[in-house]
């Protein structure tokens, strides 16, 4: 089984690395920037396609990982190469298979990581460890029991519920992004000195992480929403302005009902209004 690349990206190089890693056979890479493919099928041993053709033959499994946005674009030119034997994947988390129109019978493919990959040279043993989520239809079973090989946590998911998926994967890593700027940027307004700021915002967020992956969001929970601290919750939203009072008030209503559902005995309902207003 030859497993073949259109797109040069930090996902593709890093899930051809991991599966070459784990004995599977690459066939290559084909990019619109050939140098790209070049250094990609370097570090796999395998082939820089210089024609779109050559690596749509050359493949078994074919994954288009391309951003989302140019996905039904290039499928458009790879659908008239493929042939009915061909297993075709693409790596987001918001489509399902169902991009991959065609007449042929070609089983396709989603297949997502959960994973963030900042660059190309991502540790494999950071790989190793990330859950895989697997949609499409034909032939799926034999493709689950492939890549149960590989010894991921893996799960099949259903073609229409892809999008909310990929939403709680935003929730759990670029939203979080957000939130760390957003600290960030108001301490800085605080008047605090950057290194400080950064530092303060880093060994917090870090502690947090901790007691998150240690218990539940429920039992991890603390601050003045889990107290009921009225007065503390109105003085951040007296203090903070625009994007960030918003942000704030969104978030501690979700806040609010772990609050409420942690402790019954107490009565949440004046902050609710408060953060209603």
């Amino acid at each position: 089984m030859r497993i073949g690349f259109i797109g040069a990206g930090k996902v593709g190089t890093n899930l051809a690395r991991y599966f070459y890693s784990k004995n599977f056979a690459i066939a290559g890479f084909y990019s619109n920037h050939f140098e790209h493919a070049v250094k990609s099928s370097q570090k796999t041993k395998s082939q820089a396609f210089t024609s779109l053709a050559e690596c749509v033959k050359a493949s078994d499994w074919l994954f288009l990982t391309v951003p989302d946005d140019c996905l039904a674009a290039v499928w458009f030119e790879v659908e008239p190469l493929i042939s009915n034997e061909q297993f075709i994947f693409h790596c987001s988390g918001a489509k399902s298979a169902s991009i991959f129109t065609t007449k042929k019978a070609s089983s396709c493919f989603s297949l997502h990581p959960l994973l963030a990959f900042a660059n190309k040279e991502m540790p494999l043993e950071l790989i190793a460890e990330a859950p895989f989520t697997l949609e499409g239809s034909k032939n799926l079973k034999y493709v689950e029991k492939i890549l149960a090989s590989l010894n991921n946590p893996l799960a099949v998911i259903a073609s229409e519920e892809k999008v909310r998926y990929h939403a709680a994967c935003v929730f759990a890593s670029n939203l979080v992004v957000g939130l760390a700027a957003t600290a960030e940027e108001v301490l800085l307004n605080c008047g605090l000195p950057e290194e400080f700021a950064q530092n303060a915002w880093r060994q917090f967020f870090l502690q947090n992480t901790q007691n998150l992956l240690a218990m539940s969001p429920s039992e991890a929970l603390t601050g003045p929403v889990e107290r009921n601290d009225l007065s503390t919750v109105s003085d951040h939203l007296a203090t903070l302005t625009g994007e960030e009072a918003a942000i704030y008030r969104a978030l501690t209503k979700k806040l609010l009902h772990i609050a409420a559902a942690n402790h019954p005995e107490r009565d949440y309902q004046v902050m609710e209004r408060m953060l209603n207003q």
